[in-house]
């Protein structure tokens, strides 16, 4: 368990809210103002995300059965600090709730603000310490957002048609305040960092020499790009800041057709097998220019005099596999298999009927009976930059968001159909 000092933690709550429209004389009963909320709240909660075992260094069994190749237990290659505190969030967020014409029209919008400390992760240490991790609280966290929907019923006849759309609107902002011991960074993986005074998470990575424009600075004579000397250019963020949803349900007596659709953006995505598809000839990259020479696009060369002249007629020496096949000119250089991470897509469609009871009839046990078509996945829309994959269907290792890999198995469609049953 965490030090007797650090075992027990208060995390209080208050939450206020005010209804115009019942406690202001000229609202009540209003013919287009149904009803009108403002609402408010603040906290703080704590919590330890660390399990009995992970407090202290542990022995494991050595491999091999059933007797061992080596000692027989060996010590985890994790340090745990004797201090470890519970994470505290704190947070507060404010917004309103209104219905306009009887619920024709519903809308909400809501603020929040939360601040993140003493967050338990392991950071890597020296191996030589006999140890190549340890385990503390470490750095702040802010995020902040807007949350905001919206669902209007324009159709609601006596004969039994309804038409509902809705849509929401999410706009997240998360970024790292700081971290333990003044570190610059701190690894997640798969290339994914906490960076003080960045969003979380950031992509890092190898990176071509640009010039003031951004252009890759090629050489005069070979028409190679030049390569950063560092691994760890900042390349984006790779968590979606702007998410747009939307929904639809028409309904006539008892059959209802309803879709869910998503957009997301304001972010980045790596494929990490892209550098293998290059490698191997079979990525579309390497046709774009028919295997042949061709000039570097959004490229520049020195003018000898400290300026960058735009490269508009100096071709790679070899556009072939000499190429698309090298470590240091193309498929080992991340930002060149990073893609925008938008994406639209029909996330849901569903058709379903509500058994009449004249055809269930008078037996005593089934009271109703639903029949449901539905697909999920259907459709999905990309920018032109991503010729690889869904950007939501990221590596699962820890917290890393973005980065899809080999080991992924492609998204797909799913069809089905049910029957419910009330008894």
């Amino acid at each position: 368990m965490l030090a007797p000092a650090n075992q027990s933690f208060f995390y209080p709550a208050a939450d206020i809210s005010f209804i115009p429209t019942e406690a202001i004389d000229f609202l009540k009963n209003n013919k287009v103002l149904s009803s009108l909320k403002l609402r408010g709240g603040v906290s703080k909660v704590g919590n330890v995300n660390i399990g009995a075992y992970q407090l202290v260094p542990t022995f494991s069994p050595g491999a091999g059965y059933p007797y061992p190749t080596g000692p027989g237990y060996n010590q985890g290659n994790q340090l745990v600090s004797t201090n470890l505190k519970p994470e505290i969030t704190k947070g507060y967020e404010f917004g309103a709730d209104a219905d306009l014409f009887n619920g024709r029209i519903a809308a909400s919008v809501t603020y929040y603000s939360t601040s993140t400390t003493a967050q338990t992760v392991p950071i890597s240490i020296s191996a030589a310490t006999g140890f190549t991790t340890y385990l503390l609280n470490t750095g702040e966290v802010d995020n902040s957002g807007v949350e905001s929907s919206l669902s209007v019923v324009p159709i609601k006849t006596t004969t039994g048609w309804q038409l509902t759309l809705g849509a929401n609107y999410t706009y997240v902002s998360n970024n790292v305040v700081s971290l333990a011991a003044g570190l610059p960074q701190l690894a997640i993986g798969n290339g994914l960092y906490a960076i003080p005074g960045k969003s979380y998470p950031q992509l890092e990575g190898t990176d071509y020499n640009r010039d003031p424009q951004g252009r890759i600075i090629v050489d005069a004579k070979t028409g190679y790009p030049s390569v950063t000397s560092s691994t760890t250019n900042i390349l984006g963020g790779t968590l979606p800041k702007n998410r747009i949803g939307t929904n639809f349900e028409l309904k006539y007596k008892s059959l209802r057709l309803s879709a869910v659709a998503e957009y997301r953006a304001g972010n980045i995505a790596l494929s990490s097998v892209g550098g293998s598809f290059d490698f191997s000839g079979s990525g579309a990259r390497t046709a774009y220019y028919n295997r042949e020479r061709f000039v570097i696009p959004n490229s520049s060369y020195s003018d000898g005099k400290g300026g960058y002249i735009a490269n508009n007629n100096v071709t790679v020496a070899d556009g072939g596999v000499a190429f698309w096949s090298s470590t240091t000119d193309e498929y080992n250089i991340t930002s060149n298999y990073v893609y925008n991470g938008a994406s639209w897509r029909l996330r849901e469609a569903a058709l379903s009927w509500d058994v009449p009871k004249s055809i269930i009839g008078r037996q005593k046990y089934v009271k109703g009976a639903t029949i449901q078509l539905q697909g999920r996945n259907l459709l999905l829309w990309l920018p032109k930059s991503n010729v690889y994959t869904d950007p939501d269907f990221a590596s699962s290792s820890g917290n890393t968001i973005g980065v899809n890999s080999i080991s992924n198995t492609p998204p797909t469609r799913y069809y089905g159909a049910s029957l419910s049953l009330t008894f």
